[in-house]
């Protein structure tokens, strides 16, 4: 479980990285926000990095792919704009929520030291989801598409690490 949240949170670190990216022409009064929130991502992977070191546990095979797959969703919607940034933030984390909440329910009877790994950052990606879902544009078709294309991406990415 920690291999898979430690790609995702390489996946989450690099999604802010482009969008930080593309803000600094496209959307500037998102960067403080931006930056804050790069700055946990890298931190919770960090966390993760550090269990699976300490457990002697190989990166997940999906790894790269959530990085190179982040930054790409990160250009494309830092391009789009403000509310393409904001939805995807609260897709990412939805989902990432309902993920550390299952994990939380087993960890807790089986493995204290990854439950306190996961249990140090879940109130970092609720304030991320929260901001975001007040900055979106909820009514538009576009933000729909992406949050459901996003939400989607996501839950494929946590299936194929943890198979």
């Amino acid at each position: 479980m920690i291999k898979v949240d430690h790609a995702g949170e390489n996946g989450a670190v690099n999604i802010y990285r482009a969008q930080r990216m593309i803000a600094r022409v496209r959307s500037t009064t998102l960067i403080k926000q931006l930056d804050r929130n790069f700055d946990h991502e890298k931190t919770h992977r960090q966390i993760f990095d550090a269990y699976l070191q300490r457990n002697q546990i190989r990166k997940c095979q999906s790894y790269w792919a959530c990085g190179i797959g982040g930054y790409t969703l990160g250009i494309v919607t830092g391009l789009i704009g403000p509310s393409a940034v904001a939805a995807t933030t609260y897709a990412v984390e939805h989902v990432v929520l309902e993920h550390f909440e299952e994990q939380l329910a087993y960890l807790e009877t089986h493995d204290d030291d990854a439950f306190n790994c996961v249990q140090q950052i879940i109130a970092d990606e609720k304030t991320h989801h929260d901001e975001a879902k007040s900055q979106m544009n909820a009514d538009l078709k576009l933000t729909k598409i992406l949050i459901s294309f996003v939400q989607f991406c996501t839950e494929s990415v946590i299936r194929f690490g943890m198979r």
